[in-house]
């Protein structure tokens, strides 16, 4: 029964974090002794076919941070786009600041081509402790919006 609390506990908490960090001015949340969470690395966008409708469905993985050995994990190596055509994942950044990411949108259903989008990660920053005139790189977002074709 402990065994089973904690992992719904663990699952909440991780749910807490990802969820409060849609926004850039979200995702930089100062704790109460001053030290920031770790940086995040969000990919958002939207997915339509050729004539504008929103596609349901659609797997939108993120590759260019992954390590190779990693599983996939939705909402943090890949997602599933909801009736909007709409997708968000939000991984931990790690060490890298990397330029670009390679977003990948895959029908399952084979009905559209895939496609692969090389986008730009734009940085927010902090200020450095200590150093009140300096300020480094934290959190990156990336929008990658997709227009799939009919195969």
């Amino acid at each position: 029964m402990i065994r089973k609390l904690s992992k719904i506990l663990l699952f909440v908490s991780f749910a807490m974090v990802l969820g409060g960090c849609m926004a850039k001015t979200d995702c930089i949340d100062p704790s109460e002794d001053g030290q920031y969470g770790a940086p995040r690395l969000v990919v958002s966008g939207k997915v339509t076919n050729t004539n504008g409708e929103p596609l349901r469905g659609i797997n939108v993985a993120i590759y260019g941070v992954r390590e190779a050995t990693e599983r996939d994990v939705l909402s943090y190596n890949y997602a599933i786009t909801d009736t909007l055509g709409n997708y968000t994942i939000i991984r931990y950044r790690g060490r890298q600041l990397v330029d670009e990411v390679t977003v990948e949108a895959t029908d399952s259903r084979g009905v559209y081509k895939s496609q692969t989008l090389f986008a730009p990660v734009e940085y927010d920053s902090i200020k450095v402790e200590y150093h009140p005139d300096r300020y480094e790189y934290y959190n990156g977002f990336v929008t990658a919006d997709f227009v799939l074709e009919e195969q």
